[in-house]
């Protein structure tokens, strides 16, 4: 821990300040793409409060998180024509669930590229998209919000 404080926590603390990557926000948390995403409209939804532990996460937490992903995944499938795509929970081990450097969250991938030789070779991803582009076309895609009490549409 060099700077001995969370980078995730920095990094929401700077994109809530510029605001030109922020997807969309609730409460809890923050949707956001990040600086140097991997894949076309990546994204990433963080809890606001630092949290090593995914499962150490509050009732109340785990409902605004429906309704990030929610939200997340109905601007996706409205721009990108419902595309289908990886979700990955990075948490901290289970043997440490309490971490002051680490900072749990979701990251969100649709396929919309192929991982291809110069991927494979170099470990470095192309990325025609950059991550304020993407952004801002999640953030202005309408979609009905989900509101407290009712997640599902029916």
């Amino acid at each position: 821990m060099y700077k001995e404080r969370c980078v995730f926590c920095d990094v929401i603390r700077q994109e809530t300040e510029t605001r030109s990557r922020v997807v969309a926000e609730n409460p809890d948390f923050i949707t956001l793409a990040p600086y140097a995403p991997r894949f076309p409209f990546e994204t990433w939804i963080l809890p606001r409060q630092h949290e090593s532990a995914f499962e150490n996460s509050s009732t109340h937490m785990f409902e605004n998180l429906a309704r990030a992903l929610k939200t997340l995944l109905s601007k996706a499938e409205r721009v990108l024509e419902n595309p289908p795509y990886n979700l990955v929970i990075h948490t901290s081990p289970v043997q440490d669930s309490t971490n002051d450097h680490y900072h749990w969250h979701i990251e969100f991938m649709p396929k919309l590229t192929k991982t291809a030789g110069f991927e494979w070779g170099t470990g470095f991803y192309i990325n025609p998209t950059s991550p304020e582009e993407a952004a801002k076309f999640l953030r202005d895609a309408n979609v009905e919000e989900p509101t407290r009490g009712r997640l599902t549409e029916g």
